[in-house]
């Protein structure tokens, strides 16, 4: 196998892997991030920008409506 064989095999593994775990990651990602501002730093007596929060949550929910779109049209993580 030559090297530009070798390479394009690893592109279109990589690409698979990206098209299959991005929107996996990137939702627990946003989850993550809202339970350490939502939840972790306030119970640690921490404050918190609730107005910075605000826009978290609602980004979240847009996050999490297109993801939720993406699958009732049946775009698949597996595309």
């Amino acid at each position: 196998m030559t090297i530009k064989e070798r390479l394009k095999a690893f592109e279109k593994g990589a690409l698979v892997f990206i098209r299959r775990w991005w929107r996996p990651v990137t939702c627990v990602w946003i989850a993550g991030t809202m339970a350490v501002h939502g939840v972790i730093l306030p119970m640690q007596g921490k404050e918190t920008d609730l107005t910075g929060l605000s826009l978290l949550v609602t980004a979240t929910a847009g996050a999490f409506a297109v993801r939720e779109w993406g699958k009732i049209k049946g775009i698949s993580d597996a595309d």
